[in-house]
């Protein structure tokens, strides 16, 4: 009954030796270029390549959306733009203020003698700075409020209820 069926003989092939070693050079050019190609995108894009120019054009761009879903025409959107933007720049100390304050401080700290009125002096002239900044902030806050309609308000402040941490802001 069983039948000798002959076969072909099949070609027996050496194995081939794995290619992991050119994919993953492969992958690791591409992924360099992808890198540097982003590197040089963030660097030279619109604002984008500086920490806290980023974080300005974030403001903007989420007080543009706030301001729309609120309901604001372009006027009104232009007139809060220019008090947003004044009052940053009015607020936000200048790379050069914030250096000789550290400087002040560490000289302090590095004395043989800790000079405690001189600490206090510069706590004063700190706080005095934080009033003036607090006080162009709650400026800007009502000069605001005083462009919006009181339901374009009560829309923003929905939508800043919702936004952060557990819908609080």
């Amino acid at each position: 009954m069983s039948e000798n069926i002959e076969r072909p003989e099949m070609e027996i092939l050496p194995p081939e030796k794995p290619r992991w070693g050119r994919k993953l050079m492969i992958g690791a050019v591409a992924a360099a270029a992808i890198a540097s190609a982003g590197a040089y995108a963030f660097a030279k894009g619109d604002d984008w390549g500086n920490r806290h120019q980023f974080m300005r054009g974030y403001m903007e761009y989420r007080l543009d959306r706030m301001l729309t879903d609120a309901g604001a025409s372009d006027d009104q959107k232009s007139k809060l733009k220019a008090i947003v933007t004044t009052t940053i720049d009015e607020v936000r100390p200048d790379r050069e203020a914030r250096k000789a304050m550290r400087d002040e401080i560490i000289k302090l700290i590095e004395a043989p003698t800790i000079d405690r009125n001189a600490i206090e002096a510069l706590r004063a002239k700190q706080m005095a700075q934080f009033e003036e900044r607090s006080k162009a902030i709650a400026k800007a806050v009502a000069d605001a409020a005083e462009i919006l309609t009181p339901d374009q308000r009560r829309k923003l402040v929905e939508e800043m209820r919702d936004f952060g941490p557990h819908g609080r802001w």
